[in-house]
């Protein structure tokens, strides 16, 4: 707008003549004067001072906050050969160009297909960068997932950045310390386990040799008892050897099974943990039914010993009730007295600490279902067995 007021003033100037322009003339859209006084009203009202130098452009638009102007007015002062020339001129939309809509809609155009292609220039930029990061991060998961004990001693792939293999490094070199602490404490307990069989095995044999020796004399009572001590103390051990042999079973083995009399190894075991109720008046029910199925014969052992065990360990006095049906093994007691005397030392002569959470994974382990509930006072806990029955 300065640019045309300024060209139109010049021309005027040329053309026309400041002389001739002692009145207010239109002159190529423009209302143009020598003296501000006699400009139109429009500009007087909007610019009572008038512009005070020389190129100097006034603009007033009558437009409410984010809304169109209603109309624009300008005016401006340009200094020509001749004299001084005051321009001015009131746009409103009804003197609005027909050419600029039109240039309007196609700088709209321009401007949104430029945009869309700069946006989908920016997109597969973003795409290609994101998947060149990504694809060495999905690398590294997937062989993070694929770690296990053979591949721990492969080199580490390249995953393309220095921070990746690093981290791959740092990964692979713990779980190697990891699995070599675990295959140590693995050894450990089998080499621990299989040592204590051949003095467990030899305490048991003199046991029972100085009862087979002692027969033909009277004992004393407190013979009878350090005998008696001993033998609970070996049998605890013998338990505890087979359950550590059995924590150092491979996943992979296949369980060896074979034929059972589950009457007969109930029965056994019961037997067995009698010692667990000396002295406190507790009765022991036992009710079987004939049955004979192929399971695995340690885990088995572990489990029904264990639950024995606990039963008659826990309970001070009532009666434990033992109880096979086909399948189904159920073992019930009176729940254990808080503060009972005798109860913590029971328990330390015992050496049993594994309790009923190796008796759920080693069910869980081999397929057979175990519950255990509490009612009022009395503690009971039932066995499915899931094995093949042989009748």
């Amino acid at each position: 707008m300065a640019g045309n007021m300024e060209k139109a003033a010049r021309t005027f100037s040329e053309v026309i003549g400041a002389g001739e322009s002692e009145q207010v003339r239109e002159f190529s859209g423009f209302d143009v004067a020598t003296q501000w006084a006699d400009m139109p009203d429009y500009a007087l009202a909007a610019f009572p001072s008038g512009p005070g130098q020389s190129g100097q452009l006034l603009k007033q638009a009558d437009s409410a906050w984010l809304s169109r102007p209603r109309s624009i007015i300008f005016a401006m002062r340009d200094d020509t050969a001749h004299g001084p020339l005051y321009l001015s001129q009131k746009v409103t939309p009804r003197q609005a160009s027909g050419v600029l809509p039109q240039a309007s809609r196609q700088n709209r155009v321009f401007t949104l297909t430029v945009s869309i292609l700069v946006i989908g220039f920016i997109s597969i930029v973003g795409w290609l960068l994101l998947w060149h990061v990504s694809r060495p991060m999905t690398a590294l998961r997937a062989w993070t997932h694929s770690l296990d004990n053979d591949k721990l001693s492969d080199p580490v792939p390249d995953f393309s950045y220095p921070e990746l293999n690093e981290m791959a490094e740092l990964i692979r070199n713990s779980l190697s310390s990891v699995q070599q602490a675990v295959d140590r404490e693995r050894r450990f307990l089998r080499h621990a386990s299989h040592e204590l069989r051949t003095p467990i095995s030899t305490i048991r044999s003199n046991i029972e040799l100085h009862r087979k020796l002692t027969q033909t004399r009277e004992k004393l009572a407190d013979e009878q008892s350090i005998v008696d001590r001993i033998d609970r103390a070996s049998l605890t051990m013998k338990h505890l050897t087979e359950t550590l042999l059995w924590l150092n079973h491979e996943p992979d083995t296949p369980l060896q099974s074979e034929a059972v009399d589950l009457p007969a190894l109930i029965r056994e075991l019961a037997g067995e943990m009698l010692y667990l109720l000396a002295g406190k008046p507790v009765t022991m029910e036992i009710s079987t039914t004939p049955l004979s199925c192929t399971v695995p014969l340690v885990p088995a052992r572990i489990i029904l010993g264990n639950l024995i065990r606990n039963a008659y360990q826990h309970c001070w006095e009532g009666t434990v009730v033992i109880e096979q049906q086909g399948s189904r093994i159920s073992i019930s007691n009176p729940v254990e007295l808080e503060g009972a005397i005798g109860s913590t030392k029971t328990a330390a002569n015992t050496g049993y600490g594994l309790g009923l959470e190796l008796t759920t994974k080693l069910s869980q382990q081999i397929g057979w279902h175990y519950t255990s509930t509490r009612h009022d006072n009395l503690h009971c806990v039932t066995v499915e067995i899931g094995a093949r029955l042989d009748n």
